[in-house]
């Protein structure tokens, strides 16, 4: 059985459309990746915290389970709870900072959101 000619030239049109628009997605998104300077190795060999402002209090457990420290701050008038979570750090003589094993942080929620982290030498 033969197939129409359109139908051939269809499939080979659309065949050639996927393999030039993987190609064009692949080269281009090759072209922004930045390696890290030896510094920013040195700094961080580990990579960035995983925290980020804005996340829940159930993601930072996710991450690093529960705190060692909960302080409530204060309650506000519309019943906000403002809290600062510690993770203590485990081991101070650690040549590198992974998560809070060197070094301890303290964390900063508005109701459930983070919204200020930092850690002490």
């Amino acid at each position: 059985m033969e197939y129409p000619k359109f139908k051939m030239q269809n499939s080979k049109l659309f065949l050639l459309s996927a393999l030039y628009l993987l190609l064009s997605t692949l080269l281009i998104g090759c072209a922004e990746i930045k390696p890290p300077s030896p510094q920013e190795i040195l700094r961080q060999p580990l990579g960035e915290s995983p925290l980020r402002i804005g996340m829940t209090k159930e993601k930072v457990k996710s991450l690093w389970g529960e705190p060692d420290l909960v302080r409530v701050l204060e309650t506000d008038a519309q019943g906000t709870v403002k809290e600062e979570w510690v993770y203590r750090g485990r081991y101070p003589n650690l040549p590198i900072n992974v998560d809070y094993l060197a070094k301890t942080q303290h964390l900063f929620f508005d109701g459930e959101n983070l919204v200020k982290f930092y850690h002490r030498e």
